[in-house]
């Protein structure tokens, strides 16, 4: 695998906050950018870890890849402590200036986000410099319209964000709401394959050089779901779960059905796909997560396995 500039930190987190790249910039007084900022609930600890990789740098600048609140967490924390400006995809700047919670899926997967404010935003075809080095922004809907990938031809490297794992991608919302995720997905897929890369830092996940494997996984599993939609809704409703379980660390078994029928989205996938009972869908969807070895019953609790 392929080695990063030196400009450039790559932090790798979990499922529930997003991965950073932290970069330092040239000059005298050694400012850095950081490319998305985890979770809220998280962000005490992606302030340290930020802080530790500047070492003693003024953090100038947050760049957004996307507005999902495992990207955008800790924005609010980080500009408090350095009074950085925040770039976010041009398509979500009225969303996030009008702090609309159901278009940013805040309300309707019962997330959390600190409110921020945006400095500027940047759109396909920009140039960013980050780490004295020159990106380029390339559109990637699918897994969110206005999502952004960045692309540094120099050391052929791509930020993918959730347009590329290395086994997948992040969940197509748009698809709930009438949008043609499977086909952007597809569009993005194909505008990732067209350069030339030879490390991806995803959102999630650990970096990776095996760009055509990846590229393979992900199109066989678009297909899988595109033939199939309600394999994408359950596969969504075990992450929108799982998600839960991350951040709560328990779940008390009493409260599951609750807690997982209050949330707008699982309730719109369920009366689309599936009309289940709350309770029945609740407790198949639990089940499926333990059989996957991602969540286990202690006690009278679910718990994540990590």
């Amino acid at each position: 695998m392929g080695l990063l500039p030196a400009s450039l930190v790559f932090i790798e987190r979990d499922w529930l906050s997003s991965n950073h790249l932290v970069a330092r910039e040239p000059g005298a007084d050694k400012a850095g950018v950081v490319v998305d900022t985890g979770y809220s609930t998280r962000s005490a600890l992606t302030v340290a870890l930020i802080d530790r990789a500047l070492g003693g740098a003024r953090l100038e600048r947050i760049v957004n890849t996307h507005t999902h609140s495992d990207h955008i967490g800790g924005n609010a924390a980080l500009a408090a402590r350095h009074g950085c400006h925040i770039l976010i995809p041009a398509g979500a700047r009225q969303t996030v200036d009008d702090w609309d919670e159901d278009c940013l899926l805040l309300a309707p997967l019962g997330q959390v986000c600190e409110r921020f404010d945006v400095g500027g935003t940047f759109a396909a075809g920009d140039r960013i410099e980050i780490g004295g080095l020159d990106w380029q922004a390339i559109g990637s809907p699918g897994h969110d319209d206005d999502s952004l990938v960045l692309f540094e031809p120099r050391h052929r490297l791509l930020l993918s964000a959730d347009a590329l794992w290395e086994n997948g991608f992040g969940i197509l919302f748009p698809d709930f709401f009438d949008e043609p995720a499977f086909e952007h997905q597809a569009e993005t897929l194909a505008r990732i394959a067209a350069l030339d890369i030879a490390l991806v830092l995803p959102g999630h996940g650990p970096m990776f050089s095996d760009v055509a494997g990846a590229l393979d996984r992900a199109r066989r599993r678009l297909g899988y779901f595109r033939a199939q939609p309600q394999r994408h809704a359950r596969s969504t409703l075990k992450v929108v779960l799982s998600f839960l379980l991350l951040d709560r660390r328990t779940l008390a078994l009493g409260e599951l059905e609750k807690e997982f029928a209050r949330l707008a989205l699982v309730d719109r996938i369920n009366a689309r796909y599936f009309g289940a009972a709350p309770a029945r869908l609740a407790t198949a969807i639990r089940d499926e997560l333990i059989g996957a070895g991602a969540a286990r019953i202690d006690g009278d609790a679910l718990v994540p396995v990590v």
